[in-house]
């Protein structure tokens, strides 16, 4: 069985995707969504050994609202978000899901 800390969270973000394609040209200028992150840790054991509260304020203070992501996409933010928590977690299990305004994102976990 593996046991997984859950944490959500929103932040104010603005970005572009430079190479939009035509029908959807618009997204090549900088706009803003609503970023809801959902942050997956393998825990240890079944007794929270990743505790909720602490990460969630650990991931605020790291995206500060609004954060400006320049030309990154949801796949990129949740890459970098996915080292910074290698570099917390090590080897656990992780996966990071980013969303723009709570409707379309994607997920990427370690192997």
């Amino acid at each position: 069985m593996r046991v997984w800390a859950k944490i959500k969270f929103e932040v104010e973000g603005f970005h572009s995707w430079e190479d939009a394609f035509d029908e959807v040209g618009f997204l090549s200028y900088t706009h803003r969504h609503m970023f809801l992150f959902v942050v997956w840790v393998e825990q240890m054991h079944n007794n929270r050994d990743v505790e909720y509260i602490t990460l969630k304020r650990q991931l605020e203070k790291l995206y500060k609202s609004p954060v400006d992501f320049g030309g990154a996409s949801c796949e990129m933010i949740a890459v970098n978000l996915l080292e910074w928590l290698k570099g917390m977690f090590g080897d656990r299990k992780l996966k990071v899901e980013v969303y723009e305004d709570g409707e379309n994102g994607c997920l990427v976990e370690t192997e």
